[in-house]
């Protein structure tokens, strides 16, 4: 494939249970391949497409972007026994999302999220005009969990960075202390982002899961927002954490 200006290329990996997720890698216009990549893990109920801000300032970092739909979201509805779809909230306000998660946990296995991202990642890295020693991770509520659960398996892990990260739980009973147990394991520099009164517990993680690591930045902001609805709150922390880290000096 030529070098330089570069057209998004579609992805499509096969899950562990067979369920097939899609994506797009997505390249920066200018000629200095091979790219750092990083990869996009959002949060339910979303689509890749929710990362569209993040993605246009990592391309002007000369960052490669791979988003993915995660598991019974958007494009990534079609397993082996059909299309498998996460259920939405009927309804309004948290007892209705609360609800539709936890449904969505069970049918469609989130506790495999970790597992997908570490297989999207491992089909970025051998693309021949990415630099696999150069990858980051960045996730959104419970993508943010499950980035965190990867980010011990990905070799050439060069940054983490979440916001909102959530929905533990759903990696199961013990899903919390294995992100923190995770994130004692690595030495790549992670970003926690969070509104302090998260009602997901975002906040608490990042209390709870950077407490006394010296390579983990917590950046906890006023509010109850989730997600990436505190996106622009945090955005120019965020982004100087991936220029640092994982754009190319």
């Amino acid at each position: 494939m030529q070098r330089g200006r570069l057209s998004p290329l579609g992805m499509t990996v096969l899950a562990a249970d067979g369920l097939l997720l899609r994506g797009t890698l997505a390249y920066p216009s200018r000629g200095d391949a091979p790219y750092p990549l990083a990869v996009l893990a959002h949060q339910y109920p979303a689509t890749r497409d929710s990362f569209a801000p993040l993605i246009a300032e990592l391309h002007e970092l000369g960052v490669a972007t791979l988003a993915f739909d995660e598991r019974g979201h958007g494009e990534s509805i079609q397993s082996p026994s059909g299309p498998r779809v996460i259920d939405t909230p009927n309804g309004f306000g948290l007892p209705a999302f609360g609800a539709a998660f936890m449904s969505s946990i069970a049918r469609l296995e989130f506790r495999r999220i970790a597992d997908d991202i570490i297989r999207v990642a491992g089909w970025g890295a051998v693309q021949n005009f990415i630099d696999p020693g150069r990858l980051g991770l960045v996730g959104a509520s419970v993508g943010g969990s499950g980035a965190v659960l990867a980010a011990p398996s990905v070799p050439g892990l060069a940054a983490l960075a979440t916001v909102g990260a959530a929905g533990a739980p759903a990696f199961g009973d013990d899903g919390p202390a294995r992100c923190r147990t995770a994130l004692e394991g690595i030495s790549a520099p992670a970003f926690l982002a969070s509104s302090q009164d998260d009602p997901f517990e975002g906040g608490a993680n990042v209390t709870k899961w950077s407490a006394g690591l010296a390579h983990v930045t917590a950046r906890l902001v006023p509010g109850d927002a989730h997600a990436m609805a505190i996106y622009f709150d945090v955005r120019d922390e965020l982004v100087a954490f991936l220029r640092a880290h994982l754009a190319r000096a």
